[in-house]
């Protein structure tokens, strides 16, 4: 990957005549987090009635809503997330849904349902809606840990196995997003589709929300916060339709 910082990038290829979803998770003290990453806060330090103006202090982790995973994530001397290609978190994305699906993706899973489509060129991204029960908010008042609840059946969600990964490299996509907190398995110590993505310089967005996305194609906008040195980063998702 190489760094694009100085580079001006063509918009006239963003479809802007069409319809914006926003598909970006909140953060707010309410936002489930993975299980050991630090829980959101926003504190207010100043505000309009005594200093004159409104300033909070946030507190999360680099990996809190919807986010991009950098290759320093999981790789030795992987990039880190203000180092990332722009350009290759903006294009042409499929969106396919899963929602209904209660086993782990293959690749056999995926190119069906790529098939099924009838789509095949010009598809850069590929974004999957597995309808995780991770994006589950906390409720207001409930004083409970953010993932404090959860259901033995919810704490594994729907992941990329490792033909799934290879299948993604194969057909030479350069972003995968996904709606659970991770491409993995919840349970797995290795992170085998971390592993294979990004040292394939496919990037990696996790818990987008596209609960009221509909399956099929649409330009995907992704801006993850530059910050220096960092192994991911919290990022603003969009989806534009072309209807």
């Amino acid at each position: 990957m190489r760094c694009l910082s100085n580079e001006v990038f063509n918009l006239e290829m963003i479809p802007i005549q069409g319809k914006i979803i926003d598909i970006t998770t909140p953060i707010s003290p309410f936002t489930r987090v993975f299980p050991g990453d630090p829980e959101p806060a926003i504190d207010r330090i100043s505000t309009l009635e005594k200093e004159g103006c409104a300033v909070s202090r946030l507190i999360l982790g680099s990996h809190t809503g919807t986010h991009v995973d950098a290759p320093s994530h999981v790789l030795d001397n992987g990039l880190p997330v203000d180092k990332l290609e722009l350009e290759s978190l903006m294009g042409m994305a499929l969106v396919l849904d899963f929602s209904s699906l209660e086993s782990a993706l293959t690749a056999d899973i995926l190119e069906k349902a790529l098939k099924n489509t009838g789509i095949s060129d010009n598809i850069s991204i590929l974004l999957l809606k597995t309808e995780s029960p991770f994006r589950k908010q906390k409720s207001e008042g409930d004083t409970s840990s953010h993932n404090e609840g959860f259901r033995e059946e919810e704490l594994d969600p729907l992941y990329l196995d490792e033909s799934a990964a290879f299948w993604i490299l194969e057909k030479k996509f350069k972003t995968i997003g996904i709606d659970n907190f991770s491409v993995d398995s919840f349970h797995s110590e290795t992170l085998p589709a971390h592993h294979i993505l990004l040292s394939g310089n496919v990037n990696i967005v996790e818990c987008l929300e596209l609960s009221s996305v509909d399956s099929g194609i649409y330009f995907f906008l992704c801006l993850p916060l530059k910050i220096y040195g960092c192994d991911g980063a919290p990022a603003r998702a969009l989806l534009i339709s072309y209807s």
